[in-house]
């Protein structure tokens, strides 16, 4: 970004934010799905950048490879407050999720329950036979209207894993 673009931009920056008792400045403009504010780069089909990234380097002035991620201490993700605000990888971001037990794990969609499957419990066990009766996982895979990674992934049992099937040793 340009300087007199960052200028531009930093002067429409301002307009949106609201400062809380909390100590957190709110972004009142435009948000994400996730409610991180965003803000336009400049004219229309330049883009936009998320808006405590933009407050990070307006107030820090520090160059970001694309890498580092700015993170918040505070938790807020409609906060653009500089002192809230740190830089780090998406690993470290992670990290201090977890670390502050704010992250959740997705629910286990299992078999049919997750609305990708192409298979089912029956296409499953058809596998197998067509294994047992010598065909090769490309045919299979034909057979079956899947790809071949899926059906070894089937027969490998890494996937598919709770289907009751005669298990040997099927490696692709």
């Amino acid at each position: 970004m340009t300087e007199k673009q960052q200028a531009s931009i930093g002067m429409r920056y301002v307009r949106y934010v609201h400062f809380c008792d909390s100590g957190c400045w709110d972004w009142t403009g435009a948000k994400n799905e996730n409610g991180y504010g965003v803000i336009g780069c400049g004219r229309r089909g330049e883009g936009n950048i998320k808006a405590h990234k933009l407050s990070f380097e307006i107030f820090n002035a520090v160059p970001l490879n694309p890498e580092q991620v700015i993170c918040h201490r505070c938790d807020n993700p409609a906060c653009v407050n500089p002192n809230h605000l740190f830089v780090g990888t998406q690993q470290d971001n992670l990290a201090d999720m977890i670390r502050k037990d704010r992250g959740s794990k997705p629910p286990l969609l299992r078999g049919t329950d997750n609305p990708k499957a192409k298979l089912n419990e029956q296409l499953v066990r058809r596998a197998f036979r067509l294994r047992e009766n010598g065909l090769s996982t490309y045919r299979i895979a034909d057979k079956l209207g899947v790809s071949r990674p899926a059906i070894c992934f089937v027969l490998n049992r890494k996937t598919w894993r709770h289907v009751d099937v005669r298990t040997s040793n099927h490696n692709c």
